[in-house]
């Protein structure tokens, strides 16, 4: 390893556990320290830079580079939020940024500051690279508050921040392997509005539990089948929430549910949403006192690209010549979702590719190792390489 090669990946790691330190815990912390942290690097290189202002505490990035040539629009996707720490002592401080035996523990090390700084690196790469050496535009796109409902790419999308693109690279954490599709969500409150009275005359009230109790029950009627998918596993639907009554002795006036609903791509979220007020529209007919409402919290489709696209080949064969197995390497599905399901409305050909075991994601001492987050920057840089030859 030459001198030059140990000083770069000195800094990337430097700047990674910069990264970390910034508390940007989605709609607590503040995500405009590290989009100006992001910009300050890759102004140093010449590249155009643009932070798109949500509100004090959230913002968007956006950043260029372009071949001056005739080419394809590559889109590098990471969100900026984080999950909250837990309330669970940690190992190390979940904002230190320590690294021990390899591996560096803090908040978003996995989910997803590695993946996202990983692609800055990528960028900074093509910036120093002779203009007549490649063709098209590469864009970064850092976004805000994806843990909390993808605001941040709904905004983009919403106020054309983001052209649309040949290929879009996200990278969430896929311990290094090759996500081609992934479950959209469907996120629906449902609420039961009754009548308050004292305890010990349930009769002078409407009972909201009671009442919220028949849905409940009915919920099996609602069809969430699908055609299957050959990297997805079946939609499931589960109640995730639940809360009523305010106090023991008062007949509660409120109760709801929260509906957590997990997608293919081939289902219509609008259909699964009408089946679910026929279902309130049949259990108020068999009792005038129920009153349900409805509010959809979240809402975003599926993802899936084609197996056979020049995007998922070219990642492959990048991802072998790193030294991945054949398993590791042939696409796979997610049953998650990320910003890609909202960032799809402006191209189809996607693919979820970042360093990380997923299962550490939103876990006490979370952390990724080292060589894991560097290796994907060659990774990247692979796959740029080829694609936008």
């Amino acid at each position: 390893m030459s001198r030059d090669q140990r000083s770069e990946i000195e800094e990337c790691v430097q700047f990674l556990q910069e990264a970390v330190r910034c508390d940007t815990v989605s709609k607590v912390g503040d995500e405009h320290v590290l989009a100006r942290m992001l910009a300050a690097r890759m102004e140093q290189e010449g590249i155009s830079c643009t932070i798109h202002t949500l509100d004090d505490k959230r913002a968007n990035l956006i950043a260029r580079v372009s071949s001056g040539r005739p080419g394809p629009c590559v889109v590098l996707s990471g969100h900026m939020d984080t999950v909250p720490v837990g309330s669970v002592a940690w190992q190390h401080g979940p904002f230190d940024a320590i690294i021990e035996d390899g591996k560096m523990y803090g908040r978003g090390t996995v989910d997803m500051k590695s993946g996202l700084v990983a692609l800055m690196y990528a960028l900074i790469r093509f910036a120093r690279r002779p203009r007549d050496s490649w063709s098209g535009e590469l864009i970064l796109a850092a976004t805000s508050t994806e843990e909390t409902g993808a605001e941040g790419a709904k905004a983009m999308v919403a106020n054309q921040q983001l052209p649309e693109f040949d290929a879009l690279i996200i990278a969430e954490p896929t311990d290094t392997r090759l996500v081609i599709a992934h479950k959209g969500a469907l996120w629906t409150r449902v609420c039961s509005c009754g009548k308050a009275s004292h305890s010990s005359m349930p009769e002078m009230g409407i009972n909201a539990i009671n009442k919220l109790f028949p849905f409940y029950a009915g919920l099996s009627e609602v069809d969430i089948s699908s055609d299957p998918h050959e990297l997805l596993s079946p939609p499931t639907m589960a109640v995730t929430l639940i809360n009523g009554g305010k106090q023991a002795n008062v007949i509660p006036d409120r109760c709801e549910i929260t509906l957590d609903m997990r997608t293919l791509p081939d289902q219509n979220h609008s259909s699964l949403m009408g089946q679910m007020r026929a279902l309130a529209g049949r259990v108020s007919a068999a009792d005038k006192d129920t009153n349900l409402e409805f509010e959809t919290l979240l809402d975003v489709p599926a993802v899936s690209t084609d197996p056979g696209s020049d995007l998922v080949s070219i990642a492959r064969q990048a991802l072998l010549s790193a030294g991945a197995s054949s398993d590791d390497a042939r696409p796979r599905g997610a049953q998650y979702f990320t910003d890609a399901s909202v960032l799809q409305a402006l191209g189809k050909n996607i693919i979820v590719l970042g360093p990380g075991d997923p299962k550490l994601a939103h876990q006490v001492n979370e952390h990724v190792h080292v060589n894991d987050y560097i290796a994907v920057i060659d990774i990247y840089d692979e796959i740029l390489k080829k694609y936008m030859a």
